[in-house]
């Protein structure tokens, strides 16, 4: 048996033809471990969790329009005029991407059930911000977001301990923000039984507008399920805007401007949360959306000089905190 040595470099002597090459010391001393890819669910709930953020500021600019013209356009009209333009702008999308011809009939049905439930939250919504500032309404209806968890843990959602702990967290920064609400922003006690009422509406309506909307998305698309909700939202709000204490008001040039302002944007965070519906660990995007509620807080504090105390900080950053662990710790 012939024997070779190799030096430092891994090279051999005598001219032999060795049966395996050592390799040498230094490119032993260089191997890198493999980086570990993040698993397709891992990625899956990152995206759900962005589109949830994601709708989340859509909903907290369309908050602050209707925060500053509910009052004075009435808040039933305004509703009714925010789901008919968005309608209008999904027209031509829905109309050149063709799915919706192709639509299966439990889909429709669905998105039908979208649009009704929707109809009770968005005209709740705009009638409790008729009665009260951003600062008490978007922190009370925020946690709405937690029915759509409590839905998926009966339909197999395995949340961590870890996971617990960020929703817990979520859920109690948006009822800290609601406790140490400003003085300022007190509502008469007289609108108080009105203001709950209305607040509940809200958060029922999301809560399933959500489950139906992520459920109709999946065979029908994003913003095909949110342009057939629309038609069905428009016939339940309908009545309630012919009898709105403002119908006979025009509205005016500002106030409809910022309608179609709120109407686009109430149509991308819908569409966003909807096709979140496709992602695995879609509830986790719906849990994001609980962050409107303080962002609404914080641009009412630098657009409409709300006040925000030293609590709903506090509340603020909690909310932030839950929300960062639920996107980005698992990744």
């Amino acid at each position: 048996m012939i024997v070779t040595v190799a030096n430092a470099d891994g090279l051999f002597h005598h001219g032999e033809t060795p049966r395996c090459q050592v390799p040498p010391i230094s490119a032993l001393m260089r191997v890198r471990r493999p980086r570990k890819r993040p698993n397709r669910r891992t990625v899956s709930r990152l995206i759900a969790v962005s589109l949830g953020l994601f709708a989340a500021l859509c909903w907290s600019i369309h908050d602050l329009l209707g925060r500053k013209y509910a009052a004075g356009a009435g808040p039933f009209r305004m509703s009714f005029a925010v789901i008919m333009i968005g309608a209008g702008i999904l027209l031509l999308p829905v109309l050149y991407n063709g799915q919706i011809w192709s639509a299966d009939r439990a889909s429709l049905i669905s998105a039908c059930g979208l649009g009704v439930c929707y109809a009770f939250a968005i005209g709740g919504l705009l009638k409790a911000f008729s009665l009260a500032p951003i600062s008490i309404v978007g922190p009370f209806t925020a946690p709405y977001p937690a029915l759509v968890v409590i839905w998926g843990l009966i339909n197999g959602l395995h949340p961590t301990l870890y996971d617990w702990l960020a929703i817990g967290l979520i859920l109690a920064g948006a009822v800290v923000v609601a406790r140490f609400a400003h003085e300022d922003g007190a509502v008469a006690p007289g609108k108080i039984p009105v203001l709950i009422l209305s607040c509940g509406f809200a958060c029922l309506g999301f809560a399933a507008s959500v489950v139906l909307g992520q459920t109709a998305a999946v065979n029908l698309g994003g913003f095909e399920t949110t342009f057939v909700s629309r038609f069905p939202a428009a016939i339940l709000l309908l009545p309630l805007a012919i009898r709105d204490h403002a119908s006979n008001r025009p509205i005016s040039k500002p106030a409809l401007i910022g309608i179609v302002c709120m109407a686009l944007f109430d149509v991308l965070a819908v569409s966003a949360i909807n096709y979140s519906g496709q992602f695995e660990n879609k509830e986790y995007g719906a849990m994001a959306i609980t962050a409107y509620g303080a962002l609404a807080v914080l641009l009412a504090m630098i657009f409409l000089k709300e006040k925000v105390s030293g609590g709903q900080w506090i509340g603020i950053l909690m909310i932030a905190a839950g929300v960062a662990y639920l996107g980005y710790a698992g990744a």
